[in-house]
């Protein structure tokens, strides 16, 4: 999340946090997340949540992130979680080309 010595702002939405997670993965990871069954999932986000949890600020300050979180938890609590399942969900229902840069 920092770019050459500044650091972005943090997001507000869950879908801002997952593009912003979607922007950092490389295409082995794509492939790998989008193919994952549900127990690699969990474990996942097990091993992923505590640095979600700090680069987002999500416990931290980062209200708005953490109201949405539970605003679209559709019954999971685990705020880190509920971002990692929207990034899923992305590359689940993404049909067209990816451009990287």
């Amino acid at each position: 999340m920092i770019d050459g010595g500044r650091q972005h702002a943090l997001p507000q939405t869950v879908e801002d946090a997952a593009e912003l997670l979607l922007s950092d993965l490389l295409m082995q990871h794509l492939k790998a997340l989008s193919y994952m069954t549900e127990n690699a999932f969990d474990q996942l986000c097990d091993q992923v949540a505590p640095y979600l949890l700090d680069e987002f600020k999500i416990w931290q300050g980062n209200d708005i992130l953490l109201d949405a979180c539970f605003s679209n938890c559709e019954g999971d609590p685990e705020p880190a979680r509920v971002i990692l399942k929207q990034v899923k969900k992305m590359l689940r229902d993404f049909h067209g080309f990816l451009v990287i840069t």
